[in-house]
């Protein structure tokens, strides 16, 4: 039997994820706001008791509901994803007596899942899949004391696609692998074992802890006795526990509860997927009539994915994804800017560096090339070509389950040529720290 691969060279990509099916249900809902008031007393001799008033105030209410549901087995994959969103803005501002305010409510529905068929174990497949998108948005802006027009805009819509596919490869789940590995290793560091770790050893325990976290609680207290209490029996079960002391249940606690895991994949697809798909748009500008757009068209899609784990704390992924819209039909004026075939391709490459339970980084350089549209133009607009260059960074520190930091830099370099020669470079960063009173 292999032994226990103890340095960076442990291989994640041996596993394969054991039978199982999830539900996972979410929902998020926060609320911000801003105001500001500032009042003038003006104390020339003219003018005196006169005063002016100037304040700004707004309010971003938003929710989120989501469903996720997967059905994994060697022969098929479920995949099923609803999101339903909504959010709400309204501003005002007075500046000395010119009042201005407005709002915009919008809703946001989406579902895409797919079922795939595997003719022999990690090869040949063939899937159908679903792509169903619903919005509504609304803008309303009125002035006061000024000479200029308030608007009223209203737009909804709606996509569905119905797609079939065949390709080949697979990607297996090694996350759940790499815990079980750094939850071994640190009870080994600390002597509870009572003899030496074996490959499989880590194996039978990572599948063990992936059915373990299929199983559904409503209770968190209830959720982390019966976790642990699985968890001790599978390591006595194996005959891998030596020392039942505090020091042995505050590891297995720790590094289960406590630790951040990222998703990580191992293996390559190829895939090829033609969709027929329709839009409609309804959009409504200033009270006048409604207006209707339509459009039929056939999505042909190439795409290759790769994860490759290089050891256990190094991840290389590699992907291309290239796609061509064909327009069957169109009417109304919201997609007159379609040509008959709108091109899209991308491609990225990157690292991930995973030093820790805690700690995690990640850089991306990729190109896009695609046919620019803008939505609502005439059919006269140039098909416009971009190239389209970009650079990321990422990290993410885990301090505790109350605190954690994040970071990200991007830049992307964009070129368009048609009549005209544009360049534009934009970088932005962003920093986080987060922390949770409860």
């Amino acid at each position: 039997m292999a032994g226990f691969g103890q340095d960076k060279n442990f291989d994640l990509s041996k596993y394969k994820f054991p039978d199982y099916k999830r539900h996972e249900l979410e929902l998020n809902f926060n609320s911000s706001g801003y105001s500001s008031r500032q009042n003038d007393q003006l104390l020339y001799v003219d003018l005196i008791g006169n005063s002016s008033e100037k304040s700004y105030s707004s309010s971003y209410t938003n929710f989120n509901l989501g469903y996720q549901y997967d059905f994994l087995s060697r022969t098929r994959i479920d995949y099923l994803s609803t999101n339903f969103s909504g959010s709400y803005n309204y501003y005002k501002n007075n500046n000395y007596g010119d009042v201005s305010k407005q709002y915009n409510p919008n809703i946001n529905l989406n579902l895409s899942g797919f079922r795939r068929f595997y003719q022999n174990e990690d090869k040949f497949f063939y899937e159908g899949s679903t792509d169903m998108s619903y919005s509504f948005d609304e803008s309303k802006t009125t002035n006061t004391n000024t000479n200029i027009a308030g608007t009223k805009n209203s737009q909804n819509d709606f996509n569905i696609s119905i797609g079939v596919g065949v390709g080949t490869g697979r990607q297996e789940k090694v996350s759940d692998l790499w815990q079980a590995y750094y939850i071994l290793e640190k009870l080994k560091d600390q002597k509870s074992l009572a003899r030496e770790l074996t490959d499989n050893d880590v194996y039978e325990f990572a599948s063990f802890a992936s059915k373990l976290k299929n199983k559904r609680f409503f209770d968190s207290r209830l959720q982390k006795i019966a976790e642990l209490q699985a968890l001790d029996s599978i390591l006595i079960q194996q005959g891998l526990i030596k020392n039942e002391d505090i020091a042995y249940f505050t590891t297995l606690n720790d590094y289960w509860s406590y630790g951040s895991f990222p998703d990580r994949k191992s293996g390559n697809v190829l895939k090829f997927e033609i969709s027929p798909k329709y839009s409609k748009s309804n959009n409504k500008y200033n009270g006048a009539d409604s207006e209707t757009s339509q459009k039929i068209s056939i999505v042909s899609t190439i795409s290759y994915n790769s994860s490759k784990q290089l050891n256990l704390f190094w991840e290389r992924d590699f992907n291309i994804n290239l796609s061509n819209e064909t327009l069957l039909r169109k009417s109304g004026k919201y997609y007159d800017c379609y040509h008959n075939d709108t091109f899209n391709s991308n491609i990225n490459f990157g690292y991930s560096y995973f030093p820790n339970s805690r700690t995690s980084f990640s850089g991306h350089f990729g190109y896009s090339g695609y046919n620019e549209i803008v939505l609502g133009s005439p059919e006269t607009y140039p098909s416009n070509w971009i190239n389209s260059l970009y650079f990321s960074l990422s990290a993410h520190y885990y301090l505790s389950p109350r605190l954690q930091i994040s970071g990200s830099y991007n830049l992307d370099y964009k070129d368009k040529m048609q009549y005209s020669t544009t360049n534009l470079l934009t970088t932005n960063y962003n920093l986080g720290l987060r922390y949770a009173i409860f």
